[in-house]
């Protein structure tokens, strides 16, 4: 059965008893995240949550019922598992059910990624057991939150940066694959901090991936998210959108550039888009905000 959202080409595999199926895909570091919502016919239904590449699912909502991942269709989940909000790895061509009885419908978000990944993304934090073997419902309250926000991500349509995204992805899959962090220095050097930041600002106007950050310094992706923080106070993606509105600010108030030339240069889609954001972290509109600033320098 295919699922209907744009350009998501997403088919679940050898369904039973599913009625339909709606889709919200993005990418992020790689990882196809869907926000998926299948609805089901009365009695039991089924699909085959494995996939070419490594899966994750996270149940974000059950309607009328539970459930279940199983590896036999005709035997039921541990009842210490049958909560809500379970998650299930199931690693690539590895026959798990997604399993419901009498349920209308579940919402869940979805991740399909290589399993090459996760070595370039935790380093010496993976833990490779984790990741080689399949766990079928179980629970981490700090990936559910991830992954809810991720979930709006996927429908927002005024979506926020890349490195938004991308770290929450990062922080969802550490919470699942990454064993105990080993003991290292908790924040950047001064010498990697001015590479990062310099790259950061010399770039306001492209995407910027937490990747790409992290090879700077040869880092893995969550050692250098945790170290970053450590270092700034904020993520990646906050000091990003910080810095790009700060640079935003100042190309008003001494270039007097239109507000169009002002997002195109400080990375945002648009007119609209740089309004919003702008807004949302500042509390006014450009124009309110520059008014102010004028008034104030008069």
């Amino acid at each position: 059965m295919q699922v209907s959202g744009g350009s998501d080409t997403f088919e679940f595999r050898s369904p039973h008893g599913m009625k339909a199926a709606h889709s919200r895909l993005r990418t992020f570091a790689g990882v196809a995240v869907r926000h998926l919502q299948h609805f089901n016919h009365p009695g039991r239904a089924w699909h085959d949550l494995s996939g070419p590449q490594d899966t994750l699912t996270v149940v974000l909502a059950e309607i009328g019922g539970r459930c279940e991942a199983r590896t036999n269709l005709h035997r039921p989940a541990a009842l210490d598992r049958q909560r809500p909000n379970h998650i299930t790895f199931v690693p690539a061509e590895m026959r798990v059910w997604g399993y419901t009885d009498n349920m209308e419908s579940v919402r869940e978000l979805r991740l399909s990624f290589d399993r090459k990944s996760l070595g370039d993304w935790f380093g010496t934090d993976l833990d490779q057991g984790k990741a080689r073997n399949p766990e079928l419902m179980f629970h981490d309250k700090r990936a559910v939150e991830c992954a809810r926000l991720l979930a709006a991500e996927c429908d927002a349509s005024d979506p926020s940066s890349g490195l938004y995204g991308e770290g929450l992805t990062i922080a969802l899959l550490s919470a699942c694959f990454q064993g105990r962090p080993q003991k290292e220095n908790s924040r950047l050097s001064v010498s990697q901090l001015r590479l990062v930041l310099d790259f950061i600002h010399e770039h306001l106007d492209l995407s910027v991936s937490v990747f790409q950050l992290a090879h700077l310094v040869d880092l893995s992706s969550s050692q250098f998210a945790r170290m970053f923080k450590a270092s700034t106070g904020v993520s990646p993606h906050r000091y990003q959108l910080n810095t790009r509105i700060g640079k935003a600010q100042e190309l008003m108030l001494m270039k007097g550039e239109s507000l169009s030339m002002v997002a195109v240069a400080t990375g945002f889609a648009d007119q609209s888009h740089f309004t919003r954001t702008f807004k949302r972290v500042t509390g006014a509109t450009p124009h309110e905000w520059h008014q102010n600033r004028t008034r104030k320098r008069s």
